[in-house]
């Protein structure tokens, strides 16, 4: 994986990103692992997501914590991008927006029952992830939209010591959703097809 071919286009998909309404002003974050490396490439926080450069992206060691040499500081949402890449070893982009869809969804988790996994609709994209069945079944994980971010990761992390997610997003309710992949198109792959589904999903409820 070449580093600044994949930073390229997490810059491309972002000023895509914010055209859609999915990124508007500082929301959202975008990341990359190299994980030869081990470092985490993240938006900056507080950046504009419509005009993104790669002085826009900082490293971060994944075992360290270090914070490369760069002004500003990581995303507040680190964290999040940081349980996905420790437990899914093939994933190394991460890409996380506020779509509307994602925001109007309530899927009925709440402090005190912070996690549940929702059942998705039988519809034809999920074949986007690689299941061709009839009728898949196929649950994502709702995670409650905590004020301190680090609750947030917990709380997803929690769910993979469990029933791991089988499709490659989750949806933090009232917030966003975040996809993974195997590069940044395979993420973004997988975002487009989430997208989807929300927005299914969201003009049903």
């Amino acid at each position: 994986m070449s580093v600044q071919s994949e930073l390229d286009l997490l810059i491309r998909l972002s000023r895509d990103y914010y055209t859609r309404m999915w990124m508007f002003a500082t929301a959202g974050n975008l990341s990359i692992f190299d994980r030869k490396k081990k470092e985490i490439w993240i938006t900056a926080s507080g950046k504009n997501k419509s005009s993104l450069s790669k002085k826009d992206f900082i490293s971060i060691h994944s075992e360290s914590g270090k914070v490369g040499l760069k002004s500003g500081k990581p995303s507040a949402e680190t964290s999040i991008h940081k349980v996905i890449y420790e437990n899914f070893e093939n994933v190394n982009a991460v890409l996380h927006v506020h779509t509307p869809a994602s925001c109007l969804l309530n899927c009925g988790v709440s402090r005190e029952k912070p996690t549940r996994q929702f059942l998705l609709p039988n519809i034809e994209i999920i074949k986007a992830f690689g299941d061709f069945r009839e009728n898949p079944d196929l649950k994502m994980t709702v995670v409650y939209n905590f004020g301190i971010v680090s609750d947030i990761s917990d709380a997803f992390r929690n769910t993979l010591r469990g029933t791991a997610s089988v499709v490659p997003f989750f949806l933090i309710q009232d917030h966003g959703v975040t996809a993974w992949g195997r590069d940044v198109s395979d993420a973004n792959k997988n975002l487009e097809a989430a997208e989807f589904i929300l927005q299914v999903m969201a003009s049903r409820h």
